[in-house]
């Protein structure tokens, strides 16, 4: 009789188990990347500091990585978290550690050092179909980074964070608060327009009670839309389909559920985006291209006839104009070294590099356009955009290095292999061998050649470009080399006579 007591009783635990199991597993649609994808593995409970930690996304394995959102996680832990929406860059500050990571980027800075993230494991723009879009990051990185202790509980499904065990959590919970505190109040938006800036460009407003502190966007195909999402926001408008049937965009719709508010730009093809946070608004730029199939076949009425054209009518490049491009900018400082004690971004390096090429161009007769003149951040497709915009013939991006060990030192140029065609009469590795040459010719830095990447701004470009990496922000004596004006105006010389060797050559 015992032994049919004890068999049963195992048998109702095994249920019980898989039971409980079975409701944290299963198959789930999750969206990242710009499509939906099928999710079979396990959702974990999560504990901080003994504390439950809620989220519309709750932890998932992503590439054998737990990935959790960022902002429960590590706020719940007492640290800052900050999301630059326009850079999809996350910071997390924690008693004088500072990360800074991007998006599908699997490299961190810590402190201002580059960093890789173990077996590659990225931030990702993650969340369940139809819901709130939440940054997810590496738990185990960035907890062991910031000094705190990371446990799985593969039994229970559970990691748990600077906490006891999860038997322990369960037999210490409290009862919940008899008198728990009301919710505050969502934001509302209050009101939706837009207006055509350019003949391919809207300019949306999308206009609220509060300041706009946070926002995320991704990009869906089959149609091909832009998505951006106001999270915990009410719609006091209600839901709305504004027609706009201009410049390849079709339409701008906003809906809302228990999570967030949603706006939706239905386009031909998306060409470039953006996006400014202006107190109660949020402005989202947006510049389509227009499929002519997508249109119906209208007759129009005795058209007069138009000339006729040769196909393929070549772009008229301004051969005269150079657009230099400082690297980062704004809300992202890139990479960060110290001097003497004192912070140095390379946003600032960059920009005071910039204006030296810029004075020598204009001293030898050129037109030069900077993708930023302060300190300003503009998008990787902005940068670009501009330069295209305007029939450039070269384009340049500047930049500060930066590496573990410290040691590493030296000058590099790289250029896209996606972007090195000969229809300007110079390509872009001839540039960048032309650049490194003089540079190196002023300089007297160490050689790290001429590389290839696919950088966005690089690659993006209809003109020959490269982006030049100037030398070390981690190794002292770089720095120390790279904040003085004479050595900035030998870096800055040699640009610039790379740059008009090549324009020489253009077409």
């Amino acid at each position: 009789m015992n032994r049919v007591k004890i068999f049963i009783t195992a048998v109702i635990m095994l249920i019980l188990t898989a039971a409980a199991a079975e409701a944290r597993t299963g198959s789930l649609l999750l969206e990242y990347d710009g499509s939906t994808h099928e999710y079979n593995g396990s959702l974990y409970e999560l504990y901080v500091k003994n504390q439950p930690v809620m989220s519309d996304m709750e932890p998932i394995i992503f590439n054998n990585r737990a990935l959790v959102p960022v902002r429960e996680v590590f706020e719940e832990a007492g640290a800052t978290v900050n999301y630059y929406a326009d850079t999809q860059t996350v910071e997390i500050v924690e008693d004088g550690v500072n990360i800074k990571m991007n998006i599908n980027d699997n490299i961190a800075y810590v402190n201002g050092e580059k960093t890789p993230i173990p077996d590659a494991a990225v931030p990702k723009l993650i969340s369940k179909a139809g819901g709130l879009t939440k940054t997810m990051v590496p738990v185990r990185f960035i907890s062991e980074t910031i000094g705190m202790n990371v446990e799985f509980d593969g039994y229970n499904d559970a990691i748990l964070i600077d906490s006891a065990s999860y038997d322990e959590l369960k037999e210490a919970a409290a009862a919940p608060d008899p008198t728990p505190e009301p919710e505050p109040s969502k934001p509302k938006v209050v009101d939706l327009s837009y207006s055509m800036v350019e003949d391919n460009k809207i300019a949306i407003k999308v206009h609220t009670d509060s300041p706009v502190n946070d926002y995320s966007y991704m990009t869906m195909e089959a149609p091909e839309r832009l998505v951006v999402d106001l999270p915990y926001t009410e719609l006091a408008v209600g839901e709305q389909s504004i027609s706009v049937n201009a410049g390849g965009i079709r339409t701008v719709r906003m809906g809302q559920n228990s999570e967030r508010a949603r706006t939706v730009v239905d386009v031909d093809s998306l060409v470039s985006y953006g996006f400014e946070a202006d107190g109660n608004d949020l402005i989202i730029y947006v510049r389509a291209q227009e499929n002519p199939d997508a249109q119906p076949e209208q007759v129009q009425p005795t058209p007069e006839p138009e000339p006729s054209e040769p196909e393929n009518v070549p772009i008229e490049v301004n051969r005269n104009l150079i657009v230099i491009d400082a690297g980062h900018g704004g809300s992202d400082p890139g990479a960060i070294g110290t001097l003497n004690g004192e912070r140095v971004n390379e946003s600032d390096l960059t920009l005071q590099i910039a204006y030296k090429v810029k004075s020598i161009l204009e001293s030898a007769g050129y037109t030069v356009l900077m993708t930023r003149e302060d300190d300003t951040y503009k998008t990787l497709v902005e940068r670009p955009t501009l330069a295209n915009d305007y029939h450039a013939a070269i384009f340049v991006s500047i930049h500060i290095n930066s590496a573990d060990p410290s040691s590493a030192n030296g000058t590099e140029v790289y250029y896209a292999a996606s972007n090195n065609g000969d229809s300007y009469g110079v390509s872009s590795s001839q540039l960048a061998k032309n650049i490194l040459n003089r540079m190196l010719a002023y300089m007297g830095s160490v050689n790290r050649g001429v590389k290839t990447a696919e950088h966005a701004v690089t690659k993006r470009t209809d003109m020959p470009s490269c982006l030049v990496e100037v030398g070390f922000i981690s190794n002292s004596d770089e720095l120390s080399k790279m904040v003085d004006e004479t050595y900035q105006y030998q870096a800055a010389q040699g640009i610039a006579e790379g740059i008009i060797e090549s324009a020489a050559q253009i077409n």
